[in-house]
């Protein structure tokens, strides 16, 4: 499975959010890190065919509904205060995905357990925290084992066990999809990323594997490198 993005630009109006930027992924875990306002939302929806754009998205060939069928995305926004329990949300997504009734219970077990919601499963989410609706979101993004994940900003909201135990899911699903993580901080990223590509101003300032960029995984020089990457 290979997502390849060509010449992707995204505009505002006068403003360029994406700059002709073009990308190749394999499954793994791809970092995209870069400081807020650099452009990576933008990006991100762009591939999730949720953001017009002009170049292309192509996903083993696929693109536009071909894309969404693959897909699981969970935006920057936390879950609105929904008046669905947790079971009750991905259970609709299950459908969304088309899912058969009969395995629906069984894959919802499965990713509440995955954001260890299981406590949880049977409250509204109107009632649960935002870390809490953080995790739900990101649970609806791996329903059905999508071929995509692109998770922006999941960590938002999050306390650090929770990081930790995200970093493990992610880890794992990236075993078998193509999984893309946003963040503008380093520490999210660091232990498990296979690819970094650093968004800054519109553009990618760089890409490649992750231990290119600082020549090891230490976190003060990754930080040091990262800093003097972007502009201030």
């Amino acid at each position: 499975m290979t997502l390849t993005v060509d010449e992707l630009t995204v505009r505002y109006r006068k403003r360029t959010a994406v700059d002709a930027v073009s990308w190749r992924l394999d499954e793994g875990f791809h970092a995209l890190l870069g400081p807020n306002g650099a452009g990576k939302s933008s990006l991100l929806r762009a591939i999730a065919t949720l953001q017009p754009a002009s170049g292309t998205v192509e996903l083993d060939g696929h693109t536009g509904e071909g894309i969404r069928e693959q897909l699981g995305y969970c935006p920057q926004e936390n879950l609105g205060r929904s008046r669905f329990t947790v079971r009750e949300h991905l259970a609709y997504m299950c459908w969304l995905h088309r899912i058969p009734d009969p395995k629906t219970p069984a894959e919802v077990d499965r990713i509440v357990e995955l954001v260890s919601l299981t406590d949880r499963a049977d409250d509204r989410i109107s009632a649960l925290s935002g870390g809490m609706r953080r995790r739900v979101g990101i649970g609806s993004a791996l329903v059905g084992n999508p071929s995509l994940v692109i998770l922006d900003e999941p960590s938002a909201g999050l306390d650090v066990a929770q990081r930790e135990s995200l970093s493990a899911v992610l880890q794992r699903v990236a075993a078998d999809a193509i999984t893309v993580v946003s963040t503008h901080i380093v520490e999210d990223v660091l232990d498990h990323a296979d690819t970094l590509t650093v968004m800054d101003q519109s553009r990618f300032v760089f890409s490649g594997a992750f231990d290119e960029f600082a020549g090891s995984r230490d976190l003060e020089a990754v930080r040091s490198r990262y800093l003097a990457t972007v502009a201030p």
